[in-house]
């Protein structure tokens, strides 16, 4: 009865879309994929608290790594059973027959607990490091490869590359590894301050976060190859990038929930790899999930890098003949 009338009402005012699971590990699972946005648990013994007019207790279990989301989910749940329990409470009282009744459950028949998805204290840090890691990886090789490259265009280095024995894409090959080093001491160094001047805790595996770190700098080192190739000075591929940079920032999920923006806009944000290298960062920080939970994020910059770099190398040599 208690779970018809939380998805009556649910439905009735629009706040939820319920589903069943078979299992608490099952739904947690879901929840750190992305698929949920919050567990609602109904333990064993529920039922037969109230029949013997005893408070129950529902538990709750949300996104945590989204905070404002969070709160917001947390609350509204809590709203939802709060109206339950006014109906049962009018019920109640008027099915008195004696003082026999526990007056908790007479004011509060049921009560909400919260399972932590996260162990210890999150904090809004928590959510923002990871994001601000993959801004700094991919920016920053992004911005390292088109300055790079224009640079010594206009001084004539890259002249005297060209006509040295050495093949081309050797030479673009060792513009990439060099700006993904940077990258990753860039985003290694992110982390350590978090963790450092904020409490930042990593509950993740840091050799899956490696691969998601070197996935996201390779698919924006093509996207800076591209600008350069097109780009006619260092001023206009650096002002192409910073383009480019400013808008990810704010459509990206980096500094709070893509699921807050309108819809059109989450639209393009989830087209830009650094959502996916966000989004895979969080999970494996924060959630401690395994590389087959982010599998959907790695293959999504996969795609990516290997598309940038299929028409970054040809762009690159033909703007290098002219």
């Amino acid at each position: 009865m208690v779970a018809a009338q939380f998805i009556q009402i649910s439905q009735q005012q629009g706040l939820f879309a319920v589903s069943e699971n078979p299992s608490y590990q099952s739904a947690r699972n879901q929840l750190v994929q992305g698929n949920l946005k919050g567990i609602i648990i109904i333990p064993n013994g529920f039922s037969e608290a109230l029949a013997s007019g005893q408070p129950a207790i529902v538990q709750v279990t949300v996104d945590e790594t989204n905070p404002t989301t969070a709160a917001i989910v947390q609350s509204e749940i809590s709203a939802v059973f709060s109206i339950i329990g006014s109906s049962m409470s009018a019920q109640n009282i008027r099915g008195m027959a004696g003082d026999d009744v526990n007056p908790t459950f007479i004011m509060q028949p049921i009560s909400i607990t919260n399972i932590p998805l996260i162990s210890g204290v999150s904090s809004s840090f928590q959510f923002l490091a990871p994001g601000f890691m993959a801004l700094t990886v991919i920016t920053g090789s992004l911005q390292g490869v088109a300055a790079a490259i224009s640079r010594e265009k206009e001084q004539g280095t890259m002249d005297g590359l060209l006509v040295s024995p050495i093949p081309h894409r050797s030479i673009i090959l060792g513009k990439v590894m060099a700006q993904t080093v940077r990258g990753l001491i860039q985003g290694f160094l992110i982390l350590g301050l978090s963790m450092i001047l904020f409490g930042v805790q990593i509950y993740g595996s840091p050799i899956i976060m490696f691969i998601v770190m070197l996935l996201g700098t390779a698919s924006f080192v093509g996207v800076g190859i591209i600008l350069t190739a097109v780009a006619p000075d260092q001023e206009t591929a650096q002002m192409m990038t910073m383009l480019l940079q400013f808008p990810m920032m704010f459509i990206s999920g980096i500094l709070f929930p893509i699921d807050q923006l309108p819809g059109w806009l989450q639209y393009i944000g989830k087209i830009l790899p650094l959502y996916y290298a966000a989004d895979a960062l969080r999970k494996v920080i924060i959630l401690n999930a395994n590389l087959a939970i982010i599998m959907p994020d790695v293959v999504v910059l996969i795609i990516y890098t290997l598309i940038t770099m299929t028409f970054a190398i040809p762009l690159f040599e033909r703007a290098m003949r002219r």
